[in-house]
């Protein structure tokens, strides 16, 4: 062989060396940009094919800095194709990938700068110093899921010990109910009875108090009040939870529009106003003029439109105006009417409103006591039912929810965390809602109420998701997303607000703290 030809197959073996490298002690050629592990895919001895199987290119095309490959893979060491990867070994430290693009772009991407290869960068490899460090971070992880698993172990005692407390309490309250429900048929007999005889003693006074003058409408409909409203909701919200539920307006028939017995989902949303759950604010803006009829009409302070009909055709006859019920008239027309009746009050009326009522006989006046108190008894009755049935409610909720594999996150259900800054206090109540209150003052802005964990698969219990919150001025309903960490106490560490009306809360808790789960970020790159 001459001289020439012994030359040109020197030239052709070191240009092929420098692209694929060489394992030291080993006959294995190592491609520049792949692992270790993917070498036998890039065999020198045979074509190669494209990793989507999409073409066959002699294996001298590897590499020589030109994409054959439409994904890009018959270029793992150069920056020719834009969709393909670099591998960084990055010995002593982690490995990982980077864009192809970055390769001799004159930055260290790789901590070993294997990266910057053919460029007039100079790249220190500091994958063993950055490894210290990383290893100490490591240690200093493992620490604290040690110490955080020790505070889960008591918290999974304890949410087990509150499953089997719950469990018990429903017995008991199953059993109550079914004596409150015993003892309220009592009472509603007995107020049966007593109104039966109460009736039957009244009848005799009925031609009297027919002649005595009726009071104008407008008086006689005594008018439900803010101050009232607000009482009422706190009637209402049994549970002192801030927030009127649908589960709440179930266990009272007034709510029933029908009268079939039961208060449906669907009677209780509307008269939240469609909402399964409002606060004060939002009942006196918009569930309280959907209850008040209902509630005046059940405490009788105003009629049917019906009865009122048939009770006023002879006001009909004489062309007198008719009233229409109160829950009809708007707000302005009863500002108004309520000014001119106060001034046109006479001395006559004056003197009918100061008339003495019926005097009833100690006999009647003894019945109508009996039925009175008859009545109360039932109401007590009732509400005791109502009470015992909104505590049940309760309990099956709890012992319905997910707390976790190990009911881990029990101990938590309730409690509330706050997290402030320069502007807001922020409270998160496990399993219930967010918050957001201004530092200035003001009412408390629900940012989500509790709907579901959502983590992603193998880290289920790491996300909580709470949403149908207090909607955005032309916006949606705000929505709270609540990432939890390892740590060895409960905590609200920050608040952020990604996007419009989108929260995103920090919480860490000893209750991911598991040593059996990889943490969060164990698969992070370098």
């Amino acid at each position: 062989m001459n001289s020439c030809g012994i030359y040109l197959i020197f030239f052709l073996s070191v240009n092929l060396l420098i692209p694929l490298g060489h394992v030291a002690g080993s006959k294995v050629l190592q491609i520049r940009g792949i692992p270790i592990a993917k070498s036998s895919l890039y065999s020198s001895d045979r074509d190669f094919q494209c990793l989507d199987g999409s073409l066959l290119i002699p294996f001298s095309r590897v590499n020589d800095n030109y994409c054959d490959c439409a994904d890009g893979s018959d270029e793992p060491g150069t920056s020719a194709c834009t969709n393909g990867s670099f591998y960084c070994e990055n010995s002593g430290h982690k490995p990982r990938y980077i864009p192809s693009t970055w390769v001799n772009d004159g930055v260290c991407d790789c901590c070993d700068a294997s990266d910057e290869y053919n460029s007039s960068k100079e790249c220190p490899n500091n994958c063993n110093e950055l490894g210290k460090e990383a290893r100490l971070e490591q240690q200093k992880a493992e620490e604290l899921i040690r110490e955080g698993n020790k505070i889960r172990m008591e918290m999974i005692a304890k949410g087990k010990q509150l499953k089997t407390d719950y469990q018990a309490q429903l017995v008991k309250l199953r059993a109550d109910y079914e004596e409150a429900e015993r003892v309220k048929k009592e009472k509603e007999l007995l107020k049966t009875q007593a109104e039966e005889r109460e009736s039957a003693a009244l009848e005799k006074y009925k031609t009297i108090e027919s002649e005595q003058p009726a009071q104008e409408e407008g008086e006689e409909e005594e008018e439900l009040h803010e101050s009232d409203a607000e009482d009422y909701f706190k009637l209402l919200d049994s549970d002192n939870s801030g927030t009127i539920t649908v589960a709440e307006l179930q266990t009272r028939v007034t709510f029933d529009k029908d009268r079939n017995g039961v208060v449906s989902e669907e009677e209780a949303m509307f008269f939240l106003n469609n909402q399964k759950e409002i606060n004060l604010q939002e009942f006196m803006d918009t569930a309280w003029a959907n209850i008040k009829p209902f509630l005046m009409l059940e405490q009788g302070m105003f009629k049917p439109a019906e009865q009122k009909e048939e009770e006023g055709e002879e006001e009909e006859e004489g062309g007198e105006n008719i009233h229409e019920p109160i829950e009809d008239r708007s707000e302005q027309e009863k500002v108004e009417n309520d000014g001119t009746e106060a001034e046109e009050v006479t001395d006559e009326e004056q003197k009918k409103t100061e008339e003495p009522q019926v005097q009833y006989d100690e006999e009647t006046q003894a019945l109508i006591d009996e039925a009175t108190v008859a009545r109360e008894n039932f109401q007590a009755a009732e509400r005791s039912v109502n009470d015992l049935l909104l505590e049940i409610r309760k309990y099956e909720e709890k012992l319905n929810r997910d707390f976790g594999v190990e009911h881990e996150f029990a101990p938590l259900d309730g409690e509330c965390f706050e997290f402030r800054n320069v502007e807001y206090i922020y409270t998160l109540c496990m399993f219930v809602k967010a918050t957001q209150r201004s530092e200035s003052g003001g009412n408390d802005v629900t940012l989500g109420h509790w709907n579901d964990w959502s983590g992603p698969e193998g880290q289920k219990y790491f996300k909580m998701k709470y949403d149908r919150g207090l909607s955005c001025w032309n916006g949606p309903a705000r929505s709270t997303m609540v990432n939890l960490s390892c740590g060895k106490e409960n905590k609200l560490v920050s608040v952020t607000e990604p996007s419009r009306c989108e929260y995103a809360m920090e919480f860490s808790t000893p209750a991911v703290c598991n040593l059996s789960l990889e943490p969060a970020n164990a698969h992070d790159e370098l």
